[in-house]
């Protein structure tokens, strides 16, 4: 098997690995918190402030290393001034029927 093969086997592999889709989703959310943390010039500080943490926990928030509860979720979601939306996408794209054509 060449190695191309063997990469491209893997990757499918974890394609379909709950915790490496996981890690994805965590990776998500947290790039998600940064780019709106960005975007209102908001600080770690600022954060931490509106969440009634402190600045270190907000450090490790957005570390990448959590495992996150949808509580945590939603209440940075909304210290943002976001919703959090929860939403089952599938997999692969579903393939819409063809209309009929009148002709």
């Amino acid at each position: 098997m060449t190695r191309e093969k063997t990469f491209t086997k893997w990757l499918n592999e974890l394609a379909e690995d709950p915790t490496f889709l996981a890690e994805g989703a965590i990776l998500d959310f947290t790039d998600a918190v940064v780019l709106a943390m960005n975007r209102q010039g908001v600080t770690r500080s600022d954060l931490a402030a509106r969440l009634g943490k402190t600045p270190a926990y907000v450090t490790k928030l957005l570390s990448g290393n959590n495992n996150f509860t949808i509580r945590t979720m939603t209440q940075v979601a909304q210290a943002l001034q976001f919703s959090l939306k929860v939403r089952l996408v599938p997999n692969h794209p579903v393939a819409r029927p063809q209309r009929a054509t009148v002709g």
